[in-house]
């Protein structure tokens, strides 16, 4: 068979070859690297993707980085406005601030009278004291027997400690100017917060425009009566719920796709591949008894497809996905169901005593959950029919993991704690010690905070989420509060029990105020924690110890003759991109940075460092060493602005706090107290609802496109993707499709299509595979034989003109053509890219394919156009729009008619 080169050079890849061919593992390296590909570019034989890239230089602007999918411009543009506001809390906040500390005047000198008489003769001897020196004691002490056990404890005039709150404690007058500036600061914070979110609109605007995808018009709901409905009543309950709420619109579902229950026939299918495997290498006695249960298994397995070959199978999961007509009222029902903090707790609490609440969408007695719906790529249809009581056990145990680090963490800072207090009453290196400790307590959240990423990230898998979008965002929101937990909340408790004597009765504030002024204290540990986040974290991306391991193993691969050459192309892959980490750093810093800056304001600074850091080394990680990232939507920008929308709470929090435990006067607690009222109506009245009310809806043209008009444009579908309703959707599709290309072949195609078959489900099939093999050591067999049926398949896709001057077109191998597509696409992108892609691999040149659309021919390997670029490095995402078709079009030649 003739074919062309790159494609011969891949049906003679051999993936397990060994030793590896170092060339074939360069090749890999370049072709899953972020860049724009050169025109008839050399092609990695094992993935299919361009070896030839044009790299990008470091000051691209961030729009041009669509072609890697939404998220990594929205992550970067988030960056880069989230460093802005804090050029506004440094200009605002910090340098008014740092000057009130350092005129402040209430940390004791280390030659104060009273402090060196006590060290050298002795406290209870000699106390009180007639001596100025002595009535700064008696301003936070109220009797002898504290100052005597706490004396030491107290803030020493040093040049961190002018910087700090704790060096105007007792100045009224400066607090309530700090209380003031912090109100102002709090309403620039949520001005900010609306900015950026109307900025993040118009970006992800700029990139969606051009795109056409199905979650546009779909939401996805959850919490469903499990096997107690079907799509009639869940269209006629959702249409009525839409009804009164927006009774002036008409609401129409026009597409309903159930998630049905199959991990029991995916289950028994891998227990069956691991059987058939032992049999292999069984002894005579346990080969009857593995052979039994075999054919139970197969019997199970053959009712379950019975009932889904014949259309019967009723086993219906929580999970459902509701298409509507257009993306207006998608919208809509989102912005109704969308619930405040306030709103959620309300809902909850009604949920306990039985009663409804008018925003919840209620069906069958049960609240429904509603929520714009992934890419139909991203579900994981094994996980949706998942025991929810299974499900809540797997949560249970990575919480109960996490805890025991929390508690690790909290027992070995108590620990240096404690040694730190031994030294404070009798070494004389008292500067020396504490600042070891305080930087060894930095260390160890640090390393606590990478064990914390290990296992979430471990444990996440296990947790068995519904799609991909919402693991990700699971794992982002739990490093985000466990780490600030960490960071923030067991030091502060660390060095508040710390602080205790069992020998001396405590005012309810004193405690605190001795755990943030002592030496080694809350201050000062802070200041050490906020200088390891902004730089320790940032170098340790770039000083990757596993990167430069990888590195090592890289140069000696020839000398290594048990690797294969499918490890080897894995060995000289990138590092992966994992957007989570990048958010929950982003959320952590910004909500540390806040939390610390009303008793440390220098912790903006701190702050603004390891966030401008943190971009720079990011991007040119990502333009230089990782490979492609995944294919990222918006959902996880949109779920993290949500929490970043809580710093201004955490802000005025902490002011609050400082000025109880100081005893400020009461206009200062006045002052807090609006702080924090402003910053909590995030609670009732969030961020985005504030700015869906102030700016314009920018998608006003676009929420009119109707679904029917563009399905057929899509690459992908809901019902496409899903392994039960794959084989009839495509069959549907691929008819639909035809009859709007080619008018007269409408009774040719309805007598093609009217031989019913039954076919064994392959999506099924692909998804027990997947189970129980490495997916890359069977991807490699499975793109060539998609190659070879694709090549032999060419006489069925070139149109032919018949006799007549129709148009003849094989719709069983156009069908299989979009089968292979779908099949290729059913599991997540996250998994997928930047691996074995079939799909841009087989229309990609040599030959010359054209899309078409309408009046508008364009060439898709062309690179004049950085938009065009960029979904063809995204081949999941074909999306449709004004410039690219979402679709290749079959060739034709058609006769010109009248």
């Amino acid at each position: 068979m003739e074919y062309p080169k790159f494609l011969g050079d891949t049906l003679k890849f051999d993936l397990f070859q060994k030793p590896p061919i170092k060339e074939y593992a360069l090749k890999h390296k370049l072709a899953t690297s972020c860049g724009y590909s050169f025109e008839n570019s050399e092609y990695c034989p094992c993935c299919g993707l361009s070896v030839s890239k044009i790299s990008l230089p470091l000051s691209i602007k961030i729009l041009d980085l669509a072609f890697l999918g939404q998220g990594v411009p929205l992550y970067f543009n988030q960056m880069i406005l989230v460093i802005m506001m804090y050029f506004l809390m440094l200009a605002c906040f910090m340098i008014p601030n740092i000057i009130l500390n350092i005129l402040g005047n209430d940390c004791i000198s280390e030659n104060n009278y009273a402090y060196v008489l006590w060290q050298k003769k002795g406290c209870e001897q000699n106390c009180p004291l007639k001596h100025d020196d002595f009535n700064h004691f008696v301003e936070i002490f109220k009797d002898c027997q504290q100052i005597c056990h706490h004396y030491t404890k107290i803030c020493l005039n040093s040049q961190l400690s002018q910087l700090s709150f704790i060096n105007k404690q007792a100045d009224n007058y400066y607090k309530i100017i700090q209380s003031s500036i912090l109100l102002c600061s709090v309403i620039i914070m949520k001005i900010s917060m609306v900015l950026i979110r109307e900025k993040q609109k118009r970006v992800e605007f700029a990139i969606d425009k051009e795109l056409l995808s199905p979650s546009d018009f779909t939401a996805i709901l959850n919490h469903l009566p499990k096997n107690n409905y079907d799509e009639k009543e869940l269209k006629h309950a959702i249409e009525e719920y839409c009804k009164e709420f927006d009774p002036n619109n008409n609401y129409e579902v026009v597409k309903i796709n159930i998630a049905y229950d199959i991990s029991q026939f995916i289950d028994k299918g891998r227990e069956k591949l691991k059987l058939e495997k032992q049999l292999e290498n069984s002894n005579t006695k346990n080969r009857e008894k593995i052979i039994n249960q075999i054919k139970e298994i197969s019997q199970l397995q053959q009712i379950i497809e019975y009932e889904i070959e014949n259309g019967c199978y009723r086993q219906t999961t929580p999970i459902a996905f509701i298409t509507f007509q257009t993306k207006k009222q998608l919208k809509n029902l989102l912005e109704q169901t969308k619930l405040s903090y306030w709103e959620a707790l309300m809902i909850a609490i009604k949920s306990l005593i039985k009663k409804k609440d008018s925003k919840g969408f209620y069906f069958k007695g049960e609240l429904i959950y509603i929520n714009r719906a992934p890419e139909p790529d991203d579900v994981f249809w094994e996980n949706c029919g998942i025991d929810q009581n299974t499900q809540l056990k797997r949560k249970i145990i990575s919480w109960f993991v996490i805890l025991f680090l929390l508690g690790l963490s909290l027992c070995t800072l108590y620990g240096l704690n404690v040694f730190q207090n031994s030294f404070l009453q009798s070494d004389n290196n008292q500067l020396l010690i504490t600042t070891m400790v305080s930087f060894s307590k930095s260390l160890i959240i640090a390393i606590v905070e990478g064990l914390i990423y290990y296992f979430i990230t471990l444990l996440a898998n296990q947790e068995r989420h519904v799609t991909k979008t919402y693991q990700d965002t699971s794992i982002a929101q739990k490093l985000s509060y466990v780490q600030f937990v960490n960071s923030c909340l067991l030091l502060m408790i660390i060095n508040i029990i710390g602080s205790y004597n069992s020998q001396v009765k405590y005012e309810p504030n004193q405690l605190s105020n001795l755990a943030i002024q002592q030496q080694g204290g809350i201050a000062d540990d802070i200041l050490y924690v906020s200088g390891t986040n902004a730089i320790l974290i940032p170098l340790s991306l770039y000083f990757n110890p596993l990167y430069l391991f990888k590195k090592i193993r890289q140069f000696r691969i020839e000398r290594n003759k048990d690797l294969d050459q499918y490890q080897a192309n894995k060995l000289f892959e990138g590092p992966q991109v994992q957007f989570y980490d990048q958010y929950s750093y982003l959320c952590k810093t910004t909500w540390l940075t806040f939390f610390f800056a009303p008793l440390i304001p220098i912790s903006i600074l701190f702050g603004q460092v390891g966030l401008v850091s943190y971009y720079w080394i990011e991007k040119y990680l990502l333009l230089r060493r990782n490979s492609k990232p995944p294919f990222q939507s918006s959902h996880l920008d949109t779920e993290m602005l949500y929490l970043i929308d809580l710093s201004p709470i955490l802000f005025s929090t902490m002011q609050f706090w400082l000025d109880f435990v100081f005893n400020s006067g009461k206009l200062c607690q006045a002052l807090n107290l609006a702080s924090i009222i402003l910053s909590g109506i995030e609670i009732i009245l969030p961020t985005y609802r504030i700015h869906r009310m102030l700016f314009k809806d920018l998608n006003e043209e676009e929420d009119l496109v109707r679904y029917e008009d563009v399905y057929l444009k899509l690459p992908t579908d809901y019902d496409r993707t899903n392994p039960l309703t794959q084989q009839n959707a495509i069959s549907e599709f691929v008819r639909n499709k035809v009859k709007r290309q080619v008018s007269s072949l409408k009774i040719q195609l309805s007598q093609n299509l009217g031989h019913s078959r039954q076919r064994k489900n392959q999506a099924l099939q692909d998804l027990i595979y997947k189970g129980v093999c490495e997916p890359k050591k069977i991807r490699m067999k499975i793109l060539k034989q998609k190659l070879q049926l694709v090549l032999k398949m060419k006489r069925f896709i070139r149109p032919s003109i018949l006799q007549d001057g129709q148009i003849g077109i094989n719709l069983d191998s156009l069908e299989k053509v979009e089968s292979l597509r779908s099949s290729y696409q059913n599991s997540p992108t996250y998994q997928k890219t930047p691996e074995y892609n079939f799909y841009s691999f087989v229309h990609i040149k040599p030959r010359q394919i054209t899309i078409l659309r309408k009046n508008e021919t364009i060439d898709i390997n062309s690179i004049s156009s950085q938009n065009q670029s960029a979904y063809l490095n995204t081949p999941q995402y074909y999306f449709g729009s004004k410039k690219n078709s979402s679709y290749t079009k079959i060739q034709k030649n058609r006769l010109t008619q009248p």
